[in-house]
């Protein structure tokens, strides 16, 4: 029987049970089933149906995560109930997994940002945590259904600090580069950085608008490390200068925060922004190619024991901090 997403096929139902559990049909069958396939000149994923890259998120990281609306339509458009919404489920992954340390958001009108470090090997958790509890949350907003979110997020490592430093800046400014507003402090959506140089605590209030007692939560936002909060401030100041006068040139102006509020939440862009995904961010040559090198050796790692668990061997070694199709992460423990 050939593979859908409907019926299991003969080659997926013996080993359903035994390694996927309540995984979707679509899911497994491509995980179990479909070749590998090149992508840029790297095995990047398990199933050309799905086309997702593989992740390896080990401890201690610093990551660029993007999370963009289901076909670029304005849900997370700035209002009162919606920043409400991402700062209480915010909050909540934080108080859950407090090794995810956050040190920039903005919550766009269509997609979101967050600039963050995973200290105990939990990202993929906390964000399935924020984002599905926020997905929810926006559909009880706009009192709709279905999709909010329109695949995974994407979560880039970023290897260096000149990289993390520019990365904050991006985050910041992004309703800048956007052409809605002049200066990204004016942004109405959610837009958090340690403007300070110290950690920065918002208090808000969690359980809002579900039957729910409104306890107080709080989301921490750190300083970047190493980088003083005046580097950043100027970084932020100049790149703000250089878009305006781009707009000068351009003889274009921004579209102003009336416009914004007024957007319908259902509409999207004429022209949505679509760019490929780095593989990480970096300002060092070496760095990325040691960086691209080893996450071959990790894929063509994970191809092997994925061909071994596609023969029906179970006991199977996946490398460290990869997410095996039906497994949990494959965690090291310490020495």
């Amino acid at each position: 029987m050939k593979c859908c997403c409907m019926k299991w096929c003969m080659k997926c139902r013996p080993r359903m049970f035994r390694h996927a559990g309540e995984q979707s049909r679509r899911h497994l069958c491509s995980q179990l089933c479909v070749k590998p396939f090149p992508v840029g000149g790297m095995q990047l994923a398990l199933s050309s149906a799905m086309g997702r890259p593989l992740r390896q998120h080990p401890p201690g990281t610093y990551h660029l995560i993007t999370s963009r609306c289901h076909q670029a339509r304005f849900f997370l458009r700035p209002d009162a109930q919606t920043n409400r919404a991402v700062l209480e489920w915010l909050a909540r992954a934080q108080e859950r997994w407090p090794g995810v340390m956050v040190f920039a958001i903005c919550v766009m009108s269509n997609h979101v940002h967050l600039l963050v470090r995973d200290s105990n090997g939990e990202l993929a958790d906390w964000a399935c945590y924020l984002l599905g509890n926020l997905a929810r949350a926006i559909n009880r907003i706009r009192d709709r259904s279905g999709v909010v979110f329109g695949r995974r997020y994407s979560a880039e490592p970023i290897l260096d600090h000149e990289a993390l430093r520019d990365r904050l800046v991006y985050v910041v400014t992004n309703p800048v580069q956007a052409g809605l507003c002049g200066r990204g402090r004016d942004w109405p959506g959610v837009s958090l950085w340690s403007a300070g140089g110290d950690i920065e605590r918002h208090r808000v209030s969690v359980g809002v608008g579900r039957g729910e007692g409104a306890d107080p939560g709080c989301v921490v936002v750190h300083p970047l490390p190493e980088c003083s909060a005046g580097e950043v401030s100027r970084d932020i100041a100049e790149t703000e200068r250089r878009l305006r006068l781009e707009r000068v040139r351009a003889g274009t102006g921004v579209l102003g925060l009336a416009r914004v509020r007024a957007q319908d939440w259902r509409a999207r862009p004429r022209d949505p922004k679509r760019s490929s995904r780095p593989p990480c961010h970096t300002t060092d040559r070496k760095l990325r190619s040691s960086f691209l090198e080893s996450f071959r050796t990790f894929v063509a790692a994970f191809r092997a024991a994925s061909a071994e668990l596609r023969s029906g061997a179970l006991d199977i070694t996946f490398p460290p901090w990869s997410y095996p199709p039906g497994r949990p992460i494959v965690r090291v423990l310490p020495a």
